[in-house]
C-alpha cells in the first residue's frame, strides 16, 4: 500500500481478547505480526505501533496502539482485519477505536 499526500493518520487502540489462552495465541503468531508490520511500515502505511501493557510491573500485553497513514478510516479497518492478531484471534477488534489524529509539528 502507497501513501499518498492527501492520506490521514489515524490512532488505532485495541484490545487483546481476554481468555486464557489470548497471550499464548498472540505469541504464537506474534512472528508473522512483526513481519507484516515491518512491510506495513515500508509501504508508509504504519508509522508507529506497540504493544499495551497491563501495568508497569508485570509487563503483561494487553492489546496494541498504532499510528497509521491511509486514505480512509475505511482503508484502516481493511488493513486490520488482515493483521496476523486478527486472524490469530489476538485482537478483539469489537474492542477497536480508530481516531483522527494529527501529529504536531516540531
Amino acid at each position: 500500500m502507497s501513501t499518498a499526500a492527501s492520506d490521514k493518520h489515524f490512532v488505532i487502540v485495541v484490545n487483546d481478547f481476554t481468555d486464557p489462552d489470548a497471550l499464548s495465541r498472540r505469541m504464537s503468531v506474534r512472528d508473522s505480526h512483526l513481519a507484516g508490520a515491518t512491510c506495513n511500515k515500508n509501504a508508509g502505511f504504519l508509522l508507529s505501533g506497540g504493544a499495551i501493557l497491563d501495568s508497569h510491573d508485570s509487563g503483561k500485553m494487553i492489546g496494541s496502539s498504532l499510528i497509521v497513514k491511509a486514505a480512509s478510516e475505511e482503508a484502516v479497518w481493511e488493513k486490520l482485519k488482515q493483521d496476523p492478531y486478527v486472524t490469530g484471534k489476538v485482537w478483539d477488534l469489537s474492542t477497536a477505536k480508530i481516531f483522527a489524529y494529527k501529529p504536531a509539528s516540531f
